[in-house]
């Protein structure tokens, strides 16, 4: 059994077709009918057949089985050899959420550049399911993300950074800017200026309503914390934002939730339990870790 055999395989599987197979893989059918019998002839029971009145191959009961596990082997195959070219890179690739990058990026950055390792760094920004997927499909090495709960992975070892909680912004002459903190029956009559949805701190604003029996007021569904603030700066509404994701100007004050009722964004580090890293990449994941501890 090899690689090459079996990718003819699960072609001819999906195609039905030894001349569709032959084609995509730029060899003579008779190419793929031998890699078909050395298959059969290794696990000495029949894959396909071709019944008189038909115009298509048909996969056995233990063909079916083969495919499946190919399937498996063929990505393992794939990452593997990602895996092994990545091990002589002086590179480690990070990603960062968009919560998480406007708070802890700025860190990173400062600390690599003090240890002298950022060129050593690649990083991406995006939502944080896509970067546990890079994570999980080898495109990245770590990934600090931000959710409304601890992680638990049975294939990533997640690392607690920080928790920040989430609070309102409000302009200093809106009616709520007096107060030392915020209950959700305080936003009832008030316009909201909100991220947009599936967003974290839209996911929270609408959990913290829901917990009340509070229907928010939203008025206007912003890209990014960075406009809610400056929005709010302009007294168009209040903010619902995570502490710490941006830079307060003259005009917003911000004011943290009732304890009893706050809700908290984890900031976490995740990395493949099945990730070997060599010795550089490993210096800078372990200072990944410890970077809280430095500020």
């Amino acid at each position: 059994m090899n690689e090459r055999d079996l990718k003819y395989f699960c072609d001819l599987v999906e195609t039905g077709s030894y001349t569709a197979t032959a084609k995509k893989f730029q060899v003579t059918q008779p190419a793929i009918s031998v890699a078909l019998k050395r298959l059969e002839s290794e696990y000495n029971t029949q894959l396909m057949n071709h019944p008189a009145h038909s115009s298509g191959l048909i996969t056995t009961s233990a063909g079916e089985v083969l495919y499946i596990k190919a399937r498996r082997l063929i990505k393992e195959f794939s990452q593997l050899e990602s895996e092994v070219k990545h091990a002589d890179d002086q590179k480690v690739r990070l990603g960062f959420s968009h919560v998480a990058g406007g708070i802890w990026l700025p860190r990173v950055v400062q600390t690599f550049a003090h240890h002298k390792l950022l060129p050593a760094v690649t990083t991406e920004v995006d939502i944080s399911e896509h970067l546990l997927d890079h994570l999980r499909n080898r495109k990245l090495d770590a990934a600090i993300f931000s959710s409304l709960e601890p992680l638990i992975s049975d294939d990533l070892q997640v690392y607690p950074l920080e928790t920040h909680p989430l609070c309102v912004l409000a302009n200093i002459h809106h009616p709520l800017s007096h107060l030392h903190m915020i209950e959700a029956k305080d936003l009832q009559q008030f316009q909201i200026i909100a991220r947009q949805p599936q967003s974290l701190p839209r996911n929270a604003l609408e959990r913290y309503c829901e917990n009340s029996n509070v229907k928010p007021k939203i008025i206007y569904e912003a890209p990014s914390s960075q406009l809610v603030e400056k929005l709010v700066a302009r007294n168009l509404g209040i903010g619902f934002v995570i502490d710490g994701s941006v830079t307060l100007s003259h005009d917003v004050v911000k004011i943290p939730l009732k304890p009893s009722k706050s809700i908290d964004c984890y900031m976490q580090m995740a990395v493949r339990k099945s990730f070997i890293p060599n010795k550089h990449q490993e210096e800078c994941i372990e200072l990944l870790k410890n970077i809280k501890d430095q500020n």
